[in-house]
């Protein structure tokens, strides 16, 4: 589908305390009581102050459970005009083994939106796995958009797949943060990493997504990637013919 403007999206996938969770259990954490605190109090606040500060509406991705311990922090990103989109319920994967799938994706989504007073429009899977019945339940529920998959340049219709009416926003494997800082990359080499992948796909008029995490491990949080990262904003912004833009915002265009 073909765009006039190129689109820059920034989306955040906030993964707070469900991470160790999901992965250790509520009794297993130590510190139970604080742990996941970092990616609202410090993370969250570096993070979408940053964005404020260049007038940049991002797409939040929320776990509903994240959503539902935090419910007025979600709120007022709602208020500062972010999008907030759905991120499955608590990083369960969809196509894991006895998860009823359509309870949890439709307990995310009334939870959404009770808090932002708003049905959520797009949605993006943990660990980007869906089942073969996911598109289908959420093109039920009423669903504009997915935004799980890494194969393609551009966004794309899902009717073919069970998404009836939706489409398809992809990401960049390489332009999601905890790609590289996983590997614990320095933030210079990641900022040159992601500027001469972006630099290609301005030449190719691509879409350009950029996935971040308010996270100190695998995140953008840390003082100093968030320094490089607002040098990077400020050169994308700069990029002639782009234009930032809500994932909800280029599926509609795309739609349209």
């Amino acid at each position: 589908m073909t765009m006039t403007a190129i689109p820059v999206s920034v989306s955040v996938n906030l993964q707070g305390k469900t991470v160790e969770q999901r992965q250790l259990g509520e009794d297993a954490l130590f510190g139970r009581a604080s742990y996941g605190k970092y990616a609202y109090a410090v993370g969250c606040e570096r993070l979408f102050a940053l964005l404020d500060r260049h007038g940049i509406k991002a797409t939040v991705f929320v776990p509903g459970a994240e959503a539902e311990a935090n419910p007025d922090y979600i709120s007022a990103l709602a208020g500062r005009g972010h999008e907030i989109a759905a991120h499955g319920w608590a990083m369960e994967e969809m196509d894991a083994d006895g998860i009823d799938e359509r309870a949890l994706l439709a307990r995310t989504h009334a939870t959404l939106e009770r808090i932002v007073g708003r049905a959520p429009r797009g949605f993006r899977a943990p660990h980007g796995r869906l089942s073969g019945r996911t598109l289908g339940h959420l093109a039920e529920l009423g669903y504009r958009y997915d935004a799980s998959f890494q194969d393609d340049d551009g966004p794309y219709a899902l009717d073919a797949d069970g998404g009836v009416g939706m489409i398809e926003v992809p990401q960049s494997e390489i332009l999601i943060d905890a790609t590289l800082y996983a590997q614990r990359q320095t933030h210079d080499r990641v900022m040159k990493t992601w500027r001469e992948e972006i630099e290609a796909m301005h030449r190719e008029h691509c879409l350009i997504s950029l996935t971040l995490h308010p996270r100190s491990d695998y995140g953008s949080a840390r003082a100093s990637r968030i320094a490089a990262l607002d040098h990077l904003l400020a050169w994308v912004s700069g990029l002639s013919g782009t234009s930032f833009m809500t994932l909800e915002q280029i599926a509609e265009s795309a739609r349209a």
